[in-house]
Order: structure tokens, then sequence, then C-alpha cells
């Protein structure tokens, strides 16, 4: 066992994370003065508070870093490894309130609705549900896939972790977290809300009509209580689900027979249950492909940002520097590498 000490106090992944979050407080300042909210019975504008939230949670990633950041002990390693997971539900639900705010509501639905209906000559979302809403099983199937999605993009690095592949479920979890945060980044800035939000026969009939068990009866819930009108293209549920299976298949072959499939179901989920036009499938392929291939190009350039974010963090904070435990001492190989 070996104790590899990285050039400075940061994962990959927490980089991402820390420039993701600068960005959404600058997005959310550019919103100054459009709504107000309530906080603790006072009116504050909107745009104002959630960029010093944010602000705020990138000290709390700072203090969270300092305080594990030298633990041995193999639970606080992993809290301290896949924090970051937590961010994608922070980041996706703000991408979307952001954009909505951004464009007044507007959104470029028309645009996509109508090509789908260029190459089908009708429209999937509206027609493809309507032979089996009554049927449970199917209905469990696609709900259950659809949920399945957020096992799928986080486990295969938890996995790696307990399998004292540290390097290589550090990498995973970099890679997803980077095509997620350059997604949310686009979202705020490509309004398109998904079919169940631009055709009103399919706003008004939302998801009570789905008979099933008791993914089907989650998801609903879900869907009743969340904002999702947005971030509809391209599909991030088609675009990282990928990211991961293809990660996965390098990585952690012996997932792939449960995987593979369950990918499948989820990209025909997405149109089942009117989330996504079918060009946003498209798109998530698409997208999903060229962040699979280009995003790893950035990888060498985060030693720098390393080098340059912990000198100028540890200026108000002493952290000691992020490590790797290393087991397998011909992890060498190039089979075992990144």
């Amino acid at each position: 066992m070996e104790k590899r000490e990285l050039n400075g106090i940061f994962f990959p992944t927490d980089i991402s994370i820390l420039i993701t979050s600068f960005i959404f407080s600058i997005y959310s300042i550019l919103n100054f003065g459009k709504i107000k909210i309530n906080f603790l019975n006072i009116k504050i504008d909107r745009g104002l508070f959630y960029s010093i939230v944010f602000i705020i949670l990138i000290i709390f990633q700072i203090i969270f870093i300092k305080l594990t950041n030298n633990s041995k002990n193999r639970f606080i390693r992993f809290f301290r490894f896949f924090y970051p997971q937590a961010f994608y539900i922070i980041f996706f639900n703000e991408c979307i309130t952001l954009s909505q705010l951004f464009y007044n509501n507007k959104s470029l639905d028309k645009i996509f609705a109508d090509i789908d209906y260029i190459i089908f000559h009708y429209q999937p979302a509206l027609h493809l549900f309507k032979d089996f809403y009554g049927v449970r099983w199917v209905n469990e199937l696609f709900f259950f896939s659809y949920f399945f999605y957020y096992f799928m993009i986080t486990s295969g690095w938890w996995f790696l972790y307990l399998r004292k592949k540290e390097k290589q479920a550090q990498f995973g979890l970099w890679l997803t977290t980077t095509s997620f945060c350059f997604l949310y980044i686009f979202y705020v800035i490509f309004p398109v809300k998904g079919p169940k939000f631009y055709f009103s026969e399919l706003n008004q009939l939302w998801y009570e009509h789905f008979k099933g068990y008791f993914f089907t009866n989650l998801m609903k819930k879900i869907f009743n209580t969340a904002n999702l009108g947005g971030a509809a293209f391209p599909s991030s549920h088609v675009a990282i689900s990928l990211i991961a299976l293809l990660l996965n298949r390098k990585l952690n072959r012996w997932l792939i027979p449960l995987y593979f499939p369950f990918t499948v179901t989820l990209f025909l989920s997405t149109i089942y249950i009117y989330a996504h036009y079918f060009v946003d499938i498209l798109g998530g392929i698409f997208f999903g492909i060229i962040l699979y291939e280009y995003v790893p190009l950035l990888y060498k350039y985060y030693e720098k940002l390393n080098e340059i974010f912990s000198k100028y963090f540890t200026k108000f904070i002493k952290i000691d520097k992020s490590y790797y435990i290393i087991y397998n001492k011909n992890l060498n190989n190039k089979k075992d590498i990144i």
C-alpha cells in the first residue's frame, strides 16, 4: 500500500464543482432585480440571494475538504471522494430556474417539436404511452429505468473505490461530474422545457393515469413536486448514462450485463413518460459521445489548476494535500491506469 500525494489540496472533481458554483453565482447575480423571495420572513432579491448561496457553498466545500483531506478512515474518505454527487441535484434544479428567469419562461420547444414531426409525421411523446399506460409492468419498467439512471451514473465509481481502485474511481467521478457541469452551464442559456410543458394536453394529463407499482408511484410524486421545466436538450439522462456505460465498459466490465439493458430502456423511457422529444435523445447521444471523447483531454490541465487553486486558497486556510492510496503495486500496468 502506497500513499501518493497530488500536487495540491484538491481532487480534479473538486475543481469542476468550484468552477461551476462560481459560474452559477455569476448567473444568479445577472438575474438581479427580476423576482424577490421570502427568506426568514424578509423579502430579498432572488438573484442576489442565490449568488451569495453559491459563494457560501464554495466556502463550505473548502472547509469540508480541510476537515477530511488527511483522513485515513475509509468511511470518511468515501464521502471525501463522492460529495460532488450531491451537487448534481443542486445544479440541475438551479439551471432550470435560471433559464426560466433569463428568458422570462419562454423556450425553444416549438423548434424541437417541429423537428420531431418532420421526422415521424406525428409526435412520439403524444402517442408512445397511449397503448400501455394501463399496463402496470410496462409502466414500472420505464419508471424504474428512469429512476435507475441515478444509480447507473454514480455507483460504478463507488464500486471502484470499494475495490480499492481510488485513482480510477476519481477519474470516473471526474469525467461524469465535469460532463454534467458542461451540460448544466449550457442548459441555463439554451431553454427547452420538454413535451409535457409544451403540449397542453400532456400538461393537463400529467401522470395520474399511469398505473404501476413502487417506482411508478415514486417518480410520479417527484414529478408532482419538482420544477422540471427545462434542461431538456440534450437529454442529460441519455448523455450521462451513455458516458457512464462506456466508462464502466472499461473500468467495471462486470456491470455491463446489468447496466446495458437498463440504459436502452432508459432511452425509451424519456419519450414514454414525455420528458423529452426524440431529438433530445439524438442530442443526448451526440453530446454524450463528444463529452466522453474530449473532456478527458482536459484532465492534464487539472494538475496546473490544482497548483493555482491550492496556492490561492492556502493563503487563507491551511489544508493538507489530497492523495490516493495505491493498494496494487502493479498499478503501472496500462490496463489498470487511466
